[in-house]
């Protein structure tokens, strides 16, 4: 299981992203500099490691995302913040999609020539667009 699969971030898949990524990042034991700052007074060796993980996790990140988030959060090189950065530039915007869909659901109607099964799988893309 060399390869890992992580989808782009393209401003619409953030939380199917952010749970691959964090994976993918956690099989390369670098999750730990996502989720916390670098600790103080750490030992020359203990700090190399981290500011290695660090590099290697904003790479990792980088690399995962689409062209225009990459331009976006390039200059960024300290995983935690930029990991907090896309979290809060993203979170904000699903929640708006989540209103929208909710709204749109609400709304629903079968459209004309449109057949049951396509109607019911419209709505439960609809759904999912809520509950994620």
């Amino acid at each position: 299981m060399d390869k890992v699969n992580v989808p782009e971030l393209n401003g619409t898949n953030y939380f199917i992203w952010a749970l691959k990524i964090q994976a993918a990042l956690s099989l390369k034991r670098l999750n730990s500099v996502i989720s916390a700052v670098k600790p103080d007074n750490l030992s020359e060796k203990d700090a190399a490691e981290w500011n290695q993980k660090n590099s290697d996790a904003v790479a990792y990140i980088k690399l995962s995302l689409s062209d225009e988030q990459a331009l976006q959060f390039a200059a960024e090189e300290n995983a935690k913040i930029l990991w907090d950065k896309i979290k809060s530039t993203f979170t904000g915007q699903a929640e708006d999609r989540k209103i929208d869909a909710g709204n749109e659901l609400k709304n629903l109607q079968m459209k004309k020539n449109e057949s049951a099964n396509d109607y019911v799988a419209r709505a439960r893309g609809l759904l999912q667009n809520v509950i994620l």
